[in-house]
């Protein structure tokens, strides 16, 4: 080897004989987790496109291992590209871009800006100063944790293990916490629908409303506070990932849940009627002048019923067991109603109108109340009509 006090000049080697030891060269690497998230994403409908500093060629590398640029119609423009397209054009290449090079934060508010005039719902990352624009006019803002306070101010979400998983997390929760607010909402105008139909049609038909105000009251406690602690606690599933992305503008009451509200609340109020108004049904009740145990045994019926409609709410498949065990409040709220519910009928005396029954009276209250979850067993069993989430899945990127 040539001596080492031969020194380098103008960038050419020394004069001699040389020995390549070897080469070095740094990168960071794509954290694996990262690229497993990024496919999830992909395939619960949200398009990811890479906006970076970097060069062409050094982000194109990074997007291939990711998994960016899984589609031959991928498109991967530069800054200086993206300037030279008008707005018109870039909607036209929105649905393909994955991945802008060399870019400005002026690229990204851009970008943010030509999306939601398609009507897109945005989300935005960033950790600069210069990112604060972009991630405050974006639907929901991703800061770095490791960014600037500047960005976390400006964003509604912040990434503090700097992770493209914890992003992915989110959407699953969001979902997750949207579906259960449907399941919420199935529940609550299932009651809702009945107890105001029964109130309605009583006077019409020339009798008292079967449900007393303290009565009422405790139907309402049941409606609105226990079942939203019951349905707050709902697991988050891999299922919701493989979701269609919701609309903007789509309503949170879909046809899905307009078929099991009606098909609750009709058959709630039609058994309602039968309850009260059959000469069969009075022959399992003590006969009284007062129908007090006739009526005792109805405001029990209406809160089983509303029980046992919990399960039908909860999820859209056949199975009303399933996952049940990852969301162990439901149940316990619910034996809680019930427990509450039992009491009330033996102890509640004339403030709750409620004056106890006996086993062939609880026998009929019971096998009344508990046809609404085979009723609603046959609706979600019909082709056609129940909305299965798992099933509806993006062609577009092969989920099966």
């Amino acid at each position: 080897m040539a001596s080492c006090d031969n020194k380098i000049s103008d960038g050419a080697l020394p004069e001699g004989d040389w020995t390549l030891v070897g080469v070095v060269g740094i990168r960071d690497e794509v954290r694996p987790e990262s690229i497993t998230a990024i496919a999830e994403v992909q395939n619960a409908g949200v398009q990811v496109v890479m906006i970076t500093g970097d060069r062409k060629d050094t982000a194109v590398a990074i997007a291939k291992e990711a998994g960016l640029l899984n589609t031959q119609d991928a498109v991967v423009l530069t800054s200086d590209e993206l300037a030279q397209l008008s707005d018109e054009d870039i909607k036209q290449k929105l649905k393909n871009i994955r991945v802008v090079a060399r870019a400005l934060p002026s690229d990204k508010s851009r970008l943010v800006r030509i999306a939601q005039e398609l009507n897109l719902v945005v989300g935005m990352t960033g950790d600069g100063v210069n990112d604060s624009p972009a991630l405050k006019k974006a639907d929901v803002g991703f800061a770095m944790g490791g960014g600037s306070e500047v960005a976390k101010e400006a964003s509604e979400i912040v990434i503090l293990d700097d992770n493209f998983s914890s992003i992915d997390r989110a959407i699953l929760y969001g979902r997750t916490i949207f579906n259960s607010v449907r399941k919420f909402i199935i529940f609550q105008l299932t009651i809702n629908v009945a107890a105001v139909l029964i109130s309605f049609v009583s006077p019409l038909l020339g009798m008292e409303n079967p449900l007393s105000i303290t009565q009422i009251l405790w139907v309402n406690l049941v409606m609105d506070t226990l079942a939203a602690m019951a349905f707050g606690g709902e697991p988050a599933l891999k299922r919701f990932m493989q979701e269609k992305p919701k609309k903007r503008d789509e309503s949170v009451v879909n046809g899905y849940m307009w078929q099991s509200i009606l098909t609750g609340s009709l058959l709630t109020f039609g058994l309602s009627l039968f309850f009260i108004l059959s000469p069969f049904a009075k022959t399992f009740f003590r006969p009284d002048v007062d129908n007090k145990y006739l009526l005792t045994g109805y405001f029990t019926f209406f809160i089983f019923i509303s029980v046992f409609n919990a399960f039908n709410a909860r999820t859209e498949k056949l199975n009303l067991f399933d996952h049940i065990a990852a969301n162990k409040g439901f149940l316990q709220i619910l034996a809680i109603i019930v427990i509450v519910q039992i009491l009330m009928t033996y102890f509640g005396g004339v403030v709750l109108r409620c004056f106890g029954l006996n086993l062939r009276e609880w026998a009929f209250v019971l096998g009344i109340a508990i046809l609404i979850i085979p009723i609603d067993l046959l609706r979600k069993a019909i082709p056609g009509s129940r909305l299965r989430h798992e099933e509806k899945v993006l062609t577009r990127y092969g989920v099966k």
